[in-house]
């Protein structure tokens, strides 16, 4: 365990903070911790009787791509992950959720970041309307479970919390056996 002793907020923006903190270490070393601090986010597996995969196709910016993804959002301040997931599912997807489960919890980059993604799993919906924020741009896809494992051998798909969520369920289902 490491100690900690101060903080410097060196920016604060709309979904992140970072945080220069001062740390001893188990060996009484000082050390400095560069610290994004995010307040998370929920993601949305969504599968159906036809073994369909409902994932969204987005422009990322960081990454300067078109990815695939499974639908998910960040928690507001202090926001409960299972009504974000409610949320964000009927926002991206134009789809509301019947019976939304707890699939896991993820830490996407524990090196450097506090958020966690918690990931759920959606069987039964129905139709709505999609209310996408302004400078959102996403489409929503049902693509076959086999080809979405594909476009992840493939490297297609890069995402993590895709292809977590997707390793949950399968592990879940039995589809992938532990030895």
């Amino acid at each position: 365990m490491e100690k900690f002793l101060s903080r410097k907020v060196l920016y604060e923006g709309k979904i992140l903070r970072l945080d220069l903190d001062e740390v001893e270490c188990e060996n009484g070393n000082l050390a400095k911790r560069e610290i994004v601090r995010h307040n998370g986010g929920a993601a949305i597996l969504c599968i159906s009787e036809e073994n369909k995969v409902l994932m969204i196709k987005q422009f990322r910016y960081a990454y300067n791509e078109i990815l695939y993804e499974i639908p998910a959002g960040k928690l507001e301040n202090e926001e409960d992950p299972y009504r974000a997931a409610l949320r964000e599912f009927e926002e991206e997807t134009g789809n509301v959720a019947l019976d939304l489960s707890y699939l896991t919890t993820i830490y996407p980059t524990c090196g450097y970041s506090s958020e966690k993604i918690y990931l759920y799993l959606v069987t039964k919906y129905y139709p709505s309307c999609q209310h996408l924020d302004e400078d959102e741009f996403i489409e929503p896809l049902w693509i076959d479970l086999k080809d979405v494992l594909e476009m992840i051998s493939k490297g297609i798909i890069r995402d993590a919390k895709t292809i977590c969520a997707l390793q949950a369920y399968l592990i879940q289902q039995n589809k992938i056996h532990i030895e």
